[in-house]
């Protein structure tokens, strides 16, 4: 019986252990191919490149991503939870309306970080963005859900009026695109003649009882 329970012991201990070994591989490829994105852009960057740099083989990046595709697709959704993460719960000193506008502020101004700091990278999430990759498409429907969750709350506590909070959700999340998709802002910040703020406002104001109110 104890030789048994030793057997299982080191066969759990092999596959973390590969595991382990895998995630490894995994975070340095993703970590070479931003550095090099970041230098060169994804356009001027293959697997031999990113192996290159590795000092390993394509073969052996290939083991771990099965196209140049694949590692962008890993290194979008890396960026996207690095620079936009689950919002964390308000102590409840701000109202549903005034969680909601900041929200999607500050989807706004990590967007405009990215454009200003990381220009390359910007323009894969710009590609993520209009192709439809899969992390960019997650990233949209994370953003979507926190906004419902926004609104039900403010449902709840008869701040916003009923409504299908999903469907409320869609419509705000497209209506405030232009500042938060990276397909779409560059050409907003050259033509608009309204603030973020005010555009934000505008969105969260129509999902209000009484009185349509924009706030300045």
């Amino acid at each position: 019986m104890l030789d048994s329970d030793n057997c299982r012991s080191d066969m759990t201990h092999r596959r973390t252990s590969r595991q382990e070994s895998r995630e490894t591989n995994v975070a340095r490829i993703l970590s070479a191919a931003e550095t090099l994105c970041a230098i060169y852009g994804s356009g001027k960057t293959n697997v031999c490149d990113i192996a290159t740099y590795l000092k390993m083989s394509p073969a052996n990046v290939y083991r771990f991503f099965p196209s140049k595709l694949a590692i962008y697709d890993g290194l979008v959704a890396r960026v996207l939870e690095d620079n936009f993460p689950v919002m964390q719960s308000d102590s409840g000193q701000s109202t549903s309306a005034e969680t909601l506008r900041e929200f999607m502020l500050g989807l706004h101004r990590r967007v405009l970080a990215l454009m200003r700091d990381e220009g390359k990278i910007f323009e894969l999430l710009t590609i993520a963005d209009d192709e439809r990759w899969p992390a960019f498409e997650i990233h949209a429907k994370r953003v979507r859900d926190v906004v419902a969750e926004l609104v039900e709350e403010g449902v709840r506590a008869q701040e916003f009026r009923q409504q299908d909070s999903l469907r409320a959700a869609e419509c705000l999340c497209a209506s405030t695109a232009a500042l938060w998709e990276p397909k779409a802002i560059r050409n907003h910040l050259r033509r608009s003649l309204i603030t973020p703020e005010d555009l934000i406002s505008f969105s969260v104001e129509a999902l209000r009882n009484g009185p349509f109110q924009c706030r300045r």
